[in-house]
């Protein structure tokens, strides 16, 4: 069995961007695969949107952002952008919590 895969703030941000393009698109996952050439199944496009299995790569980003009239330079600038500010939140958390917890003790 595959080890499971630890995800990043921008793995987090590139799904969140992903959903929001497909969903824009209002095409069906079928329909972005189709378009897609079948290099990425109808399925996977599913798993993309929802945020399970492995994150978006590369190439599955640039395609559903082609087929979805998306920029994919403006895209991925926004993606930088909310895993930074998602980085930057979690750190902010992380330092309210009790001398105890975050050291462990």
């Amino acid at each position: 069995m595959a080890a499971k895969i630890e995800w990043t703030a921008a793995d987090y941000a590139a799904k969140n961007a992903m959903a929001k393009i497909i969903d824009a698109s209002a095409l069906a996952y079928r329909v972005i695969a189709e378009r897609m050439g079948g290099v990425v199944s109808h399925v996977r496009i599913g798993y993309i949107h929802n945020g399970e299995k492995s994150p978006v790569r590369l190439s599955e980003f640039l395609l559903i952002c082609e087929v979805c009239n998306a920029d994919p330079v403006q895209t991925l600038r926004e993606i930088i952008t909310e895993a930074r500010r998602m980085e930057l939140e979690q750190q902010t958390a992380s330092t309210k919590k009790p001398a105890g917890e975050r050291f462990g003790l």
